[in-house]
């Protein structure tokens, strides 16, 4: 998963790609870490899905562009568009249906 440390690169990122999923964390985080190796296991299945992970202390900004107020948070992307999005504990089987439903859509 791609580590981008620029709000401005962020933000490229995801009016780039026609379907992106952006994992932001926060240091430190032992639920960060247990998150990020489930997440990684689904976005690998996933062709069309660019993931990339943002972490909240490297890009601060990001709290407020993307309004997050916890970690770790998930944010899909569809043509720039936030489809989904999931905080703390995420429920990876409800990731991956979505997912699903984004990939098989995309055009």
């Amino acid at each position: 998963m791609e580590l981008i440390n620029d709000i401005n690169r962020l933000k490229a990122f995801v009016e780039e790609n026609k379907l992106c999923l952006l994992y932001i964390q926060a240091p430190d985080c032992g639920l960060c870490s247990i998150m990020l190796d489930k997440i990684e296991s689904v976005t690998r299945r996933f062709e069309k899905l660019r993931p990339a992970r943002v972490e909240l202390l490297v890009v601060p900004e990001v709290a407020g562009e993307f309004l997050v107020a916890t970690a770790p948070t998930v944010l899909l992307f569809a043509h720039g568009k936030e489809v989904y999005r999931a905080g703390t504990f995420i429920d990876t089987m409800e990731l991956e249906r979505v997912l699903e439903k984004w990939s098989e859509n995309l055009t």
